[in-house]
Formats: structure tokens, sequence, C-alpha cells
């Protein structure tokens, strides 16, 4: 029976706030790291975006995990591999850099790529990530507990994909295209990590103290207070616990159900410990969906291009805030957004494969979603 730590925790405050983390991380395999292991903290970077917006790791909520880090070793390393690249400009941002200077540890280079195999892939077999995480004997994995546009709910397995390095992220979206083509892209991932770090050696600690709700993972969700910590060695049963606690639809969790499918790690609720407070506690706890959920059920047929365009939302400019950085088609893999000098980004909708790595990159909130069409409505209801 896999375990999952809960720890009631509403503040920040720094004291109260690594009691918290310490008493999480205590009920993990964190116990058993010693001094000659080296430790990759990952943490959530998305982008260059301030702590106030709760898409990204939370400076104090990391600078407790580094000091309790440095209790059992010195050998420690912090990053992500954001979106745009650049790493240190986003931490800066968010104020993750300055701790990470105030603690003196090193940060993730990220230049130098391995690839990893997972013996038992379902569609994909083969990952390029970031040597320095990978080579880690033990890897603390920070996830912010969020809703997701394109997968529903993200956290301790969505926060994984982060070991793959920069703009080769978006190609993983071209080449599964839709939710369901994706959730597999996330599974396989997650086994050849598992397969090669060694049994616990991966541990997953949840900021929840704020959550963002919505049309998350970025500016288009909301900071909502869920004042909740999650810890577990086990990244699909922490998931499953907190989309329980997040009061969402389990059903449109694609990843969860391949994730439990694959056997990957424990997803009955049934069949997983409850430590630390009980589930009780958190009976205030309620996120608000993303407007795209859609049934396991009905995924499938989101594989056709044609069905695809007819019936989903698609990215909208909102001239008003636009500034013109041309941010989103860089990102865009499929090349459904362009831009000229001086003018708004054009969208393509029919090469658009919905992934909405646009709005995820946005620095001005300026990627709205339309309303999905009736047809669309009715299909996916």
């Amino acid at each position: 029976m896999t375990s999952v730590y809960l720890k009631k925790c509403s503040t920040y405050d720094f004291d109260k706030l690594k009691e918290a983390v310490r008493d999480a991380l205590n009920a993990t395999s964190f116990k058993n790291i010693k001094e000659t292991d080296s430790v990759f903290i990952k943490v959530n970077c998305l982008g260059a975006y301030s702590e106030d917006l709760a898409i990204t790791t939370n400076p104090l909520f990391l600078k407790a995990v580094i000091e309790l880090v440095k209790e059992k070793t010195s050998h420690i390393k912090v990053g992500d591999n954001p979106a745009n690249k650049d790493l240190v400009l986003a931490l800066k941002k968010n104020g993750m850099y300055k701790v990470i200077e105030e603690e003196n540890v090193d940060v993730l280079d990220g230049k130098v790529q391995t690839t990893i195999t997972n013996p038992n892939f379902h569609t994909y077999k083969e990952f390029e990530v970031s040597k320095e995480i990978i080579d880690a004997d033990y890897l603390i994995n920070l996830p912010k507990l969020k809703t997701h546009t394109l997968t529903y709910f993200s956290c301790a397995q969505k926060n994984l994909f982060g070991l793959i390095y920069g703009l080769k992220k978006s190609s993983w979206h071209v080449k599964a295209p839709t939710p369901l083509d994706f959730a597999y892209v996330i599974c396989d991932l997650y086994g050849a990590i598992k397969a090669n770090y060694q049994e616990d050696h991966i541990i997953n600690l949840c900021d929840g103290i704020i959550a963002l709700e919505g049309e998350g993972p970025s500016t288009s969700g909301s900071p909502k207070e869920a004042g909740i910590i999650l810890a577990s060695n086990d990244a699909v049963s922490l998931d499953q616990v907190a989309i329980k606690l997040a009061k969402i639809n389990k059903d449109k969790y694609i990843i969860g159900k391949i994730a439990d499918d694959l056997s990957l790690g424990e997803a009955n609720l049934d069949n997983i410990e409850i430590l630390g407070d009980t589930i009780d506690c958190f009976s205030d706890i309620s996120l608000r969906e993303p407007d795209q959920g859609i049934s396991s059920k009905a995924m499938k047929f989101l594989r056709h291009k044609v069905i695809r365009n007819v019936c989903l939302e698609h990215p909208r400019v909102n001239k008003e805030i636009c500034v013109r950085c041309g941010e989103c088609a860089k990102m865009c893999s499929s090349h459904a957004l362009t831009i000229e000098k001086g003018e708004y980004p054009t969208l393509t909708s029919s090469k658009c494969i919905r992934c909405w790595c646009c709005q995820e990159v946005c620095p001005q909130h300026a990627i709205e979603k339309t309303k999905r069409p009736i047809i669309g409505k009715i299909i996916f209801k």
C-alpha cells in the first residue's frame, strides 16, 4: 500500500512553513538521504511570472526545502526547464533565484541532454532529458496544485514534463496533438524516469497552499487558497488524492487513468494510506475546473483533425492587451500562430492542435479561449 501525507498549512510564514514541510518530507523516503547523496530539487518554473500569480513554486517553499535538504547533504542542485529556455530570468522574476543565491546551491544549466528509456512503454519509448537532473541520486519534485487547460489537472506527474529541455517540449505536442496522446507522453515519460531512479528515490512534495484554478496552468488561471501540502513517493497516488480534495472530476484527468492502466502507481483511493491530517480536514477546498474538461470516453474522437477544428475552442489574441512580443508564435511548434514585425499574431486555426502552449507563455494574458462551438458542446458535454 502506498501513502500520501497531508498537512494543513495556510501560510507562507517561514517558520511555520518550514516545520510543515519538514513533517511532510519525513513521511517519505527523504529520511533515507545520506550525506554522500546528490539531490535535484525540481521546481515548477513555467516561466517568468511573479510569485503572487501562484503559477510557479513559491520561493519560501523552495527555501524551506533547501534548508531541510542541507541537513542531509550539501550536494544540491535546483532547476526546471521553462518553455522559453531562460531559466535564470524566470527564477529571478518569481523570487526563487534570490533564494538559490542566499542558500548557495547550484542552479541547473540544462544544456547537456541524455536519453532515458521506458522498458515498459506504451507509445513512447525514449525521451531526451536534462542529464543533471537524471544523474542525481534523489529527485525532489515540487509541483504546484493547478487545474490545466490541456490536461485538465496538473500536479506531480505533469510537473516532471519539465525534465525535457525548453522548446523541445513543444515538439512533443506536435507528436502528440490531442489530450489523450499527450497523456501517454506524460505517463511514458514518468515510467522512463522511474526506471532511471532507485525505488523510492523520487519524492513528490506539492505546494497547494495557494493553488491555481480555472484556465491554468499560467496567467489565465486564478489563484485560490487551498491551504494544503501533500507528499508521497508515488506521483500517481498524490495526484489522485489531490483531485479528490480539489473536488474535480477524476474521469476527466486522463493522465491518471492511463497511469493506472499502465500500473505506474496506485490510483485506487481505497489502497492509498492517508497520513498526517485526514481528508475531512480539507472539506473547504474546491477548485474550479477548466472549460476544456472532456471525459476519457470522448477523448479518442479528438484524434481526428476535422473534429478538433469543428468542435473545440481555439486561441484568440486580445489586441487590447497584446504587446506583440511574439512569444506565442515562437512557442507554436505547429506554426498555427505567426507574427510579422509590428503586427499582431495571426492564427491559422486549421493548423492549431489546441496544446495551449501559446497561452502558457504569453506574459500579458492576451491569449484567450473562444467559446466552444455548439456542436462541440453537444458531443463533448
